[in-house]
């Protein structure tokens, strides 16, 4: 064996990646309406978020909001701007945890330098944005989590730190472990090559920080989930009464409705589809050229990508590859990058072919290629809009004229309407799928309710299936923009796939268990309630006048109301009534409303007549 390893690691390793350890399940494309696959979706572990450290952030283009005219109305623009998100997307970045300044260990190439990884690589899974959210909800008062306060960037720099550095305080991760598998990776058989050994360090430190998984969020996209956790929780209930012609409260400024704000430019989700490779298994190709698209396409066909034109084995040298920690090993056939560069988002997807230079890989820039060859092996569409804009989509790609050809095959004119298309072979699956345009389908993120499937006049759950395959309801193969309203500013995995909100609830009413027997909190809730005051005066006479007397006089086992109410607080008020004063009881067993009544009670009768905190 050979190692490339110089004695440099240390105990303080910033921290991770998206890791997922294991195989995951694979997806079978041949599944009817199987529209968003999730298997292996994003459950990262904690030696990959080590290794890759805090998240790289997604350098966005503050300039292309300004182009957005130039963008929906020009195919070549939109195309080199495509092709730019892709490169910002799989920059090489540098693993942190190999790069702390501190550190007594450090692994490095052939060449002498050290592993990276895409920037995608970095970015934040469903169970990152768990630790984030949990580490981030303890750092509020108790009276603050009630309250659904929302974190201060400090509170978000600190939850992402803690979130990179969470394996050090993993009893499953010691540090020595940690050491000898980190060391494991950067080791390769003597009979390899430099450059074999080379790649071969790079698929697995690739496979031990990303891993296999499905969905990632840019730092910025996951920090907004964060932040957003009041509305977004709020949204599982709301969104219920939410109809598909709803309009906006604040169209300038916010479309989404379980957001308190739109995403931030440089936020990006990103879906991943994975295909296993090792056991000599080959991957389905597809054709994407003009002839092979038209038949695809054509009326009387299913529109289905279905298994494929053939079945290729491409080489390490043709397809990115990782290595899991198990030792499984993967093929990363396509992507689906959205950015929120545009308000709308920019919706770009990149998938593999055997053919990579012609029709939607003719146009590749050399620049994309240049830090790794291997993308040169990726085809790419784009769209940023519903509908195209421009006169001739086609025109302008003289220099590529497969390009040119296959852009007209997908760009149909149907009672002077173009719908644009972007259609991953390796991510849509089911009828009609290979005529969507991404941006169609994510307007309705969020949906609980659609159109009145039975005719009762009511609207019915969402049926995401019919986005696709219902014509009456979602014309063009759910191409055509249907809402003001998004719900979830496009993004389906607040209550599909990751279900955010669902774990975002979940952890609040963790907390809430956990804060249950805290009379802040407590008291905190009583307060909230609108009090009765007559139902205050009846909780009084029951269970308050044997010691302070009908009129609040008092007696000797108790005070003086009208000298006591007035010197306190409503909030001593309640607090009082809880814990009890001696020689006065705790009248904790009184429910919350029960409470909230007698203290409005004693203020108006006894007090100042005025709310006090």
């Amino acid at each position: 064996m050979k190692g490339h390893l110089s004695h440099r690691f240390g105990l303080v390793l910033i921290a991770s990646l998206l890791a997922s350890c294991g195989g995951a399940e694979e997806i079978d494309p041949t599944a009817v309406g199987q529209v968003f696959p999730s298997a292996g979706k994003g459950k990262f572990d904690v030696f990959g978020r080590e290794l890759a450290g805090i998240a790289a952030p997604y350098p966005a283009d503050g300039d292309l909001r300004g182009r957005k005219e130039e963008l929906a109305s020009n195919m070549q623009v939109r195309r080199q701007v495509g092709w730019d998100i892709i490169e910002r997307t799989i920059e090489p970045v540098p693993l942190l945890g190999l790069l702390d300044g501190d550190a007594s260990e450090e692994v490095s190439l052939p060449d002498g330098s050290v592993p990276t990884v895409p920037r995608f690589q970095t970015w934040y899974g469903v169970n990152d944005i768990r630790r984030m959210f949990r580490h981030a909800f303890e750092q509020l008062t108790p009276l603050e989590r009630l309250q659904r306060t929302s974190f201060d960037a400090d509170i978000m720099d600190a939850a992402e730190e803690y979130n990179a550095t969470y394996l050090d305080r993993s009893e499953r991760w010691p540090l020595a472990r940690f050491l000898k598998h980190v060391r494991s990776l950067g080791i390769c058989e003597d009979a390899l090559s430099d450059d074999a050994c080379g790649k071969l360090i790079q698929s697995k430190f690739s496979g031990a920080t990303g891993g296999n998984s499905r969905i990632a969020y840019s730092p910025s996209a996951a920090r907004h989930i964060v932040q957003n956790y009041a509305p977004l929780v709020g949204c599982l209930q709301t969104a219920n009464g939410l109809t598909m012609d709803a309009v906006p409260t604040a169209p300038e400024r916010n479309f989404s409705h379980c957001f308190t704000d739109e995403f931030p430019t440089d936020s990006v989700l990103l879906k991943v589809h994975w295909v296993r490779a090792d056991f000599g298994r080959s991957m389905s190709t597809y054709d994407t050229d003009a002839d092979a698209l038209e038949k695809r396409l054509a009326a009387d066909k299913s529109a289905d990508w279905s298994n494929g034109d053939r079945q290729s084995q491409p080489s390490e040298d043709e397809v990115f590859t990782i290595r899991l920690k198990n030792g499984d090993i993967y093929r990363l056939a396509a992507l689906h990058v959205m950015t929120k560069e545009l308000r709308h988002w920019t919706w770009v997807t990149l998938w593999w072919s055997d053919s990579p230079d012609t029709d939607f890989g003719a146009d590749r820039p050399i620049s994309l290629t240049e830090k790794n060859p291997i993308w040169a092996n990726y085809k790419m569409n784009i769209v940023v809009d519903y509908l195209e804009q421009d006169p001739e989509p086609s025109a302008g790609f003289s220099d590529f004229p497969t390009l040119a050809a296959a852009i007209s095959a997908v760009n149909v004119t149907t009672n002077n309407i173009t719908p644009t298309w972007a259609s991953n072979p390796y991510i849509e699956h089911g009828q009609g799928n290979a005529r969507t345009n991404c941006i169609g389908c994510h307007q309705h993120g969020g949906s609980q309710i659609g159109p009145d499937l039975n005719g009762d006049g009511e609207p019915d759950a969402f049926d995401l299936e019919r986005v696709i395959t219902d014509e009456s309801l979602f014309p063009f193969n759910g191409r055509t923009e249907l809402r003001s309203v998004f719900p979830a500013d496009y993004l389906w995995s607040t209550q599909r796939i990751d279900s955010l909100s669902q774990l975002l609830r979940a952890e609040v009413e963790r907390a809430e268990i956990l804060d249950q027997d805290n009379l802040d909190v407590r008291a905190a809730k009583v307060l909230s309630l609108i009090p009765e005051l007559d139902a205050g005066e009846t909780t009084f006479s029951l269970n308050c006048t044997a010691c302070h007397a009908q009129d609040g006089s008092g007696t000797p086992a108790g005070p003086n109301l009208h000298e006591r109410i007035p010197s306190i607080t409503d909030t001593q008020i309640v607090a009082t009534l809880l814990s009890g004063r001696s020689p006065m009881p705790s009248w904790s067993q009184l429910t919350d409303q029960d409470l909230a009544n007698l203290r409005y009670y004693l203020r108006r009768t006894f007090g100042d007549n005025r709310s006090r905190p």
